[in-house]
């Protein structure tokens, strides 16, 4: 069963690396015109949050995103949440290009039908550029809540020590008299502990990489357990390596699941 996680690669976007404006054709791309009012609440898409959606009203409105460029060859995955089916079949186009002007002409990405939940695009190295295009290409899309530009990074070296299961978040509370009251802080949130050992240093990099992206556990990003799409984030006790042999290591990774 194959199990695996995608991050946001070199950090989530700040305001200053995100604009939103028109294109000239959503269908086939073209020249990008930074308006600044075209998308509702573009900024949402990298809140770390799934509650509050961005609003493309209309086809050819576009959100820009610079992510630098530093290693952006090594983007492999685009992951949005949606909080609805979109059941007029808008669709979702994405594109990449070198400047910030122009999507260039060709999507590398297409999602016709937005479903609910997590959608999930693959990016080959030849299609990942500095800035990227995502663009409302039929008409109004109003349910995506989240995006991830990011890589994929496979889940190895897990021993069956592991352990997963739910939190309740149940407070219980006890009286003088000895009555117990609880108090229920959240629903349920499942939690997943991985135990990964006889690790080599060229994965122990990689496991690092994602832990530097998303600051250990400030941001969110997505599990994906062989079954599902799963928001988490991690511990902060987590990838804290012990050197067992000559460039050989354990270490562990705890994940709690995230609501919003």
């Amino acid at each position: 069963m194959s199990q695996f996680f995608i991050y946001p690669f070199n950090g989530r976007p700040v305001s200053a690396q995100v604009q939103n404006g028109t294109i000239t054709n959503s269908a086939a791309g073209g020249a990008f015109t930074n308006t600044g009012s075209s998308v509702t609440n573009p900024m949402r898409l990298f809140d770390d949050s799934v509650a509050t959606a961005t609003d493309f009203p209309a086809a050819h409105r576009v959100v820009m995103i610079d992510k630098g460029g530093a290693s952006v060859d090594q983007i492999d995955r685009i992951a949005f949440h949606s909080t609805a089916d979109d059941a007029e079949d808008d669709g979702i186009r994405f594109f990449t290009n070198s400047v910030s002007n122009n999507s260039g002409t060709t999507p590398f990405g297409t999602i016709a039908d937005v479903a609910s939940g997590w959608n999930v695009l693959s990016v080959t190295a030849a299609d990942s550029e500095r800035y990227y295009y995502m663009a409302a290409y039929e008409g109004q899309v109003n349910t995506i809540t989240e995006l991830i530009i990011g890589k994929k990074l496979d889940l190895t070296n897990v021993t069956l020590s592991g352990t997963e299961g739910v939190n309740y978040g149940n407070d219980t509370m006890f009286t003088r008299g000895g009555l117990e009251f609880s108090n229920q802080r959240h629903g349920k949130k499942r939690f997943f502990n991985f135990d990964l050992t006889f690790i080599n240093e060229t994965y122990k990099t990689s496991l690092e990489t994602m832990r530097d992206s998303v600051d250990l556990s400030h941001h969110k990003f997505l599990y994906y357990d062989g079954n599902e799409y799963i928001y988490v984030r991690m511990s902060d006790d987590s990838l804290r390596f012990k050197e067992v042999a000559f460039g050989v290591y354990d270490t562990s990774i705890k994940l709690t699941e995230q609501l919003s």
